[in-house]
């Protein structure tokens, strides 16, 4: 075998020692031929290869369907749930169910004990008769007619009482100011003295002779006078003008300016008290006789004056009266709405008295087995003590989510578990706690939900090993493309590119391989809802059964080149965990 190896090669030797002598002794020719061997070869392999430098595109249609974003967690099944019932309330326990011991299974809202409830019954029944006597002050101000409450109508009939007697006020001031006015005429202006001089003169000289102080007491006495006999004249005219139905306006005009009326008066007599007074203090000081005339005067002033106070004071009770009853009037509905709210308070106590009385029964909140009982019959218990712990039968996936997926998460979301050591078992349950507050170890945060499962299954054991997927939002009949054909720009925009003209891609070659375009692919704008690990939602700018490109390739060296360049300025978007993530290829711009 060796010898017809060494046999095969001494041939192979001869012959190419043979090629090459017949080379070299024909080069033009030899040379030639290599020539035409090498550029048939070259355009043999250019026509095997003519289709490797097209740029072909990869297209999808616009389509609708589910868009669904989730997040993963893992970790164990928790043991049977415990609940600890406290009591609400402190007493003696004076009902206890026999039935409600260790290892007894209960069904939810199963009384367990009662409390004595005699204080409780007590509140109930005095909040009871606070709310009946506030209602009956309620009651007392409306009336039968809401729309024309009683309290309104007692209000303007006191108002119309107050100016009557106003008026009736009035009128007994003028029967009093006319004989008030006359007598203090003549007692200033008479002449009781002598026949050729005023009375107010006579005071006035006799006593300036004395002390020049007279004339200013003189002058007083006058004017006041002559302000209250203008007054009283004015007065006396509007007062003769009305009558007792007369408006409330022009009542209470007329009682005001009788108030004012009265006032200038009873000053007035007192100016011409003091006149009369000074004349006899200087005379007596100085030993001159007094005119026993200026007694009488005196005593008859002191009481006009008398009379004057009192009318002052009786129209000024009136006016008080007239608005202490216009503001009662205007305290009407206030009143009402006090009532009201007082009756709404004592309603509020009453129902809090008789939610009280629910703290006295102490109700299973939950079904399951009886793990410990702490009461007995006739024993006294406090508020917040612990009554029955309960265990269910139930089991729950406790599940740890990072900081990042946990803001996704809420109660009541879905979520699908599966489990390590039961391979074929997947659980579908619902979120029923989220963490408020994290955990952190090692500078991670962490927090933890709870995973109700919608079915209990014996072969779920405490402490299993699972995975869950949570769903945090889903979409139906959405337009979706696939993921790899949204591209975005640097100023935040999405966008897709498509080519002028439609395409069978019912054809696979087309679908697969990708199709040939004369004209470059034009940028459309779009917005983007959810997306998913392969497809995102479109919310504008593309119609259902719309092309777009989803990837570009050509030759080997410029689809590699591309592909590089797209791995490299793409980036990937996570919407959570590690089942849940959306590839966004991202550029510098559109193309140009």
């Amino acid at each position: 075998m060796l010898q017809k190896i060494k046999d095969l090669l001494f041939k192979v030797k001869n012959f190419f020692v043979w090629l090459w002598q017949k080379i070299w002794s024909h080069k033009i020719i030899s040379s030639i031929l290599l020539i035409i061997i090498l550029i048939g070869g070259y355009y043999g392999y250019k026509a095997m290869n003519k289709t490797s430098g097209e740029t072909r595109y990869i297209l999808a249609s616009v389509e609708k369907g589910i868009i669904t974003t989730s997040v993963s967690g893992t970790g164990q099944v928790a043991p049977k749930e415990e609940k600890t019932i406290k009591a609400k309330a402190s007493g003696e326990i004076t009902y206890l169910n026999s039935n409600v011991k260790s290892g007894a299974t209960i069904s939810k809202g199963t009384l367990i004990a009662t409390i004595d409830t005699t204080d409780a019954n007590r509140s109930i029944q005095e909040a009871e008769e606070s709310l009946e006597s506030a209602q009956i002050s309620l009651e007392k101000l409306i009336g039968a007619d809401e729309s024309n409450p009683k309290n309104k109508q007692e209000a303007e009939k006191e108002l119309a009482k107050s100016y009557e007697d106003g008026y009736n006020t009035v009128s007994s001031v003028f029967l009093d100011l006319p004989s008030i006015m006359k007598g203090l005429d003549d007692v200033l202006y008479g002449k009781t003295f002598n026949t050729y001089q005023d009375n107010i003169d006579f005071y006035t000289y006799v006593a300036y002779t004395y002390d020049e102080k007279a004339l200013q007491y003189k002058t007083s006495a006058e004017a006041s006078y002559q302000l209250a006999r203008n007054a009283y004249n004015k007065n006396f005219d509007d007062y003769k003008a009305s009558n007792r139905y007369s408006d409330t306006a022009t009542v209470d005009a007329l009682i005001t300016q009788t108030y004012e009326t009265a006032k200038d008066v009873s000053q007035a007599i007192k100016d011409a008290i003091n006149l009369i007074q000074f004349y006899e203090d200087t005379l007596t000081y100085r030993g001159g006789k007094v005119n026993s005339t200026a007694d009488t005067h005196l005593s008859s002033l002191s009481s006009y004056l008398s009379k004057a106070n009192s009318d002052v004071s009786s129209l000024f009770s009136t006016t008080s009266t007239i608005d202490n009853n216009k503001e009662a009037l205007d305290d009407v509905s206030s009143n009402i709405r006090t009532s009201k709210l007082a009756v709404t308070q004592k309603e509020r106590s009453l129902q809090e008295a008789k939610d009280n009385l629910a703290n006295y029964y102490i109700y299973a909140t939950m079904s399951g087995v009886v793990s410990e009982m702490n009461l007995s019959q006739g024993e006294d218990v406090s508020s917040g003590s612990t009554a029955v712990t309960i265990i269910t039968e139930s089991k729950i996936a406790e599940i740890t989510l990072s900081e990042v997926d946990i803001a996704k998460v809420k109660t009541g979301n879905k979520a699908i578990v599966t489990f390590d050591a039961i391979e074929d078992l997947t659980i579908t349950g619902e979120v029923t706690e989220v963490d408020s507050v994290g955990s952190a170890s090692s500078g991670v945060v962490s927090y933890g939900i709870e995973i109700a499962f919608d079915t209990n299954e014996d072969s779920v054991k405490s402490g299993m090993s699972v995975s869950a997927t949570i769903i945090t939002n889903a979409k139906s009949d959405v337009l979706t493309v696939p993921t790899a054909a949204v591209k975005s720009s640097n100023d935040g925009t999405y966008y897709v590119q498509i080519l002028s003209k439609e395409y069978d891609l019912t054809n696979k070659t087309n679908l697969i391989k990708g199709v040939t375009s004369l004209t470059p692919p034009a940028i459309k704008t779009v917005e983007i809802g959810l997306a998913d690990d392969t497809n995102t939602e479109i919310t504008s700018g593309l119609s259902e059964e719309d092309q777009v490109i989803v990837r570009v390739s050509s030759s080997a060296t410029t689809s590699s080149s591309t592909n590089s360049s797209i791995r490299s300025s793409g980036t990937i978007m996570n919407t959570g965990g590690s089942g849940s993530t959306i590839r966004v290829r991202q550029f510098s711009g559109p193309p140009q």
